[in-house]
């Protein structure tokens, strides 16, 4: 597909699909124009401050995809056990059953951890909190919630690294047939 015809959601898709394979510190300005097809001055057109916006960009579209395709599941009816499960299909096809790395990582190594810290910050604890209201929800205290939506982000994205490590998606297969008991306690 020629460049030009690529609608910005398009390249910061295919932004995104490099900071996966490279990681933010590995892609470059070169491969990251590669990527999109865009010479280096178009992607400047669309990222005036350079691949910090590019980096920018890809976390929003993350944001989004997952507020619009797996958040939801928390606050849909139906019983706390059925919404996790929701949840974490969710992210199973988010992270391709395992197959694609922890963008959690990748975003906090080095100048991407410096940029994005805040940011992630902010997101992971919106997470935890969504996660703990849930959990809450079967009687068990808002502190022992919060723990176990802390630990379960902890196991999701150490089941990416491992999983990255072995070159097998089994760790993070189970890490997520297995969420709604850990968040449970069952």
């Amino acid at each position: 597909m020629p460049a030009p015809t690529l609608s910005r959601d398009e390249v910061v898709q295919r932004i995104l699909a490099e900071f996966r394979r490279s990681g933010y510190q590995g892609a470059t300005l070169a491969s990251l124009s590669e990527a999109t097809g865009l010479g280096k001055s178009s992607l400047y057109h669309y990222f005036p401050n350079g691949k910090a916006d590019m980096g920018e960009a890809a976390l929003q579209a993350v944001g989004v995809w997952i507020g619009e395709n797996v958040l939801p599941a928390l606050s849909e009816s139906g019983s706390p056990e059925k919404r996790l499960k929701k949840f974490s299909a969710g992210l199973s096809e988010f992270y391709a059953k395992g197959s694609r790395p922890c963008l959690t990582d990748l975003f906090t190594i080095g100048e991407a951890g410096e940029l994005y810290q805040q940011y992630l910050k902010q997101r992971l604890g919106n997470l935890i909190k969504a996660l703990a209201a849930v959990v809450t929800e079967t009687g068990i205290s808002a502190e022992e919630a919060t723990r176990r939506a802390e630990d379960a982000m902890i196991t999701l994205h150490g089941s990416l690294v491992v999983s990255r490590a072995l070159g097998s998606t089994a760790p993070f297969t189970r890490t997520m047939r297995n969420f709604p008991a850990v968040l449970l306690g069952q």
